[in-house]
């Protein structure tokens, strides 16, 4: 089922945000991260929704502040071409990752690149205002390993022995979730297309106040697969390691990580649960895949108040989900203060777009 894009009433807006209201209300006077309940009022509905886009598009102007010296860095891509870009993306189509009828198609990515050329969004017809990432490294397992055990990465890619023997095999049976020949290095490539756009956005913003989105189109998804091993279809967690990395490699402490999407991203979720650096904020379907993402799953220990899960009734649209960004999720990245955006982007969450679970960095801290 999808969050479609329907008619959709006050009243059932207004019973989803009472809700976050009264949970969010609870950590008002949270040391780590208190919101006050202006935010969450009762007149949101009817309160202008340009606020929040014009909070976003103004803090894109500040740079980030990072721990590793010049654009001399090994680890950033060097290409004078990004300094006039707008938009750097990563495509990561993993075709030999493909069981035949799946929902999660190999297609999917190809359809994608299709519908920006024929709506005039590539570099053919932009020039370079946007810019595609080529030739591109692909994560190493200690990349992976950042987020997942070493025994899940280890004995994921020893599975490709028995895949290669019988074409297709089942590696967990929630989604299910299955595996090829190539699914292990498929799944490297799509996390290193994430940790290429990190160097990208990060060297950008040493030397421009307006550094460049980053957008990495690629699959296999990633934001249900757990520590532990994969699930729903998702390999390993794309967004998760990306947030890792800038972490460890540029020193962006605090990471702001916003997931849409129908389903859940329990895998994110659970990567980051008590983790006080990074806040982890899911819109999705109540009742939906995999049954998590409540609104009292706010994070443990040290994490506790960093993790913000907000339930929508199913057929919530454009009025709530505005709302539910203008009026929640932008001043919690404001009280966060992170150094870095990542957005989990989920297809399931569009009425008629094409858009999978794609990781985009804002090159941004929202004060």
């Amino acid at each position: 089922m999808e969050l479609l894009a329907v008619s959709f009433s006050s009243s059932l807006a207004g019973n989803a945000l009472f809700l976050a209201r009264q949970h969010l209300c609870k950590w008002k006077n949270h040391s780590r991260f208190d919101l006050e309940a202006k935010f969450v009022r009762n007149k949101i509905l009817n309160k202008s929704l340009r606020r929040g886009r014009r909070c976003l598009s103004e803090k894109t102007e500040a740079s980030i502040s990072c721990s590793t010296g010049t654009g001399e860095d090994p680890l950033i891509p060097v290409n004078k071409k990004l300094s006039d870009a707008r938009v750097i993306y990563a495509v990561a189509p993993a075709m030999g990752h493909n069981q035949e009828s799946h929902p999660e198609s190999h297609f999917r990515v190809p359809s994608i690149v299709n519908a920006l050329e024929k709506w005039e969004l590539s570099p053919k017809f932009r020039g370079l205002e946007v810019i595609e990432l080529e030739n591109f490294n692909a994560a190493s397992s200690n990349d992976i390993a950042s987020v997942h055990t070493r025994a899940y990465v280890s004995g994921l890619e020893k599975a490709m022995d028995q895949a290669s023997k019988q074409g297709i095999i089942l590696i967990e049976g929630s989604g299910p979730t299955y595996a090829t020949v190539d699914t292990f290095q498929e799944s490297l490539v799509a996390a290193g297309a994430g940790i290429a756009l990190i160097d990208a956005v990060v060297a950008e913003s040493k030397i421009s106040k307006s550094p460049p989105v980053g957008f990495a189109l690629i699959r296999p998804p990633g934001h249900h697969a757990i520590p532990k091993g994969p699930m729903g279809f998702c390999v390993f967690g794309n967004v998760a390691v990306a947030a890792r990395y800038a972490q460890r490699s540029h020193g962006l402490k605090r990471v702001f990580i916003i997931d849409f999407d129908v389903h859940h991203g329990n895998g994110t979720n659970d990567a980051f649960y008590d983790d006080p650096d990074i806040f982890f904020l899911s819109t999705h379907q109540d009742g939906s895949y995999p049954g998590t993402g409540k609104f009292e799953e706010v994070g443990h220990g040290d994490g506790e108040g960093t993790t913000l899960n907000l339930p929508l009734p199913g057929g919530s649209g454009d009025t709530a989900m505005r709302t539910v960004f203008d009026e929640i999720i932008v001043p919690c990245a404001q009280r966060f203060k992170p150094d870095i955006i990542l957005v989990s982007a989920g297809k399931s969450a569009i009425h008629d777009g094409n858009i999978l679970h794609a990781c985009i960095l804002y090159s941004t801290t929202c004060e």
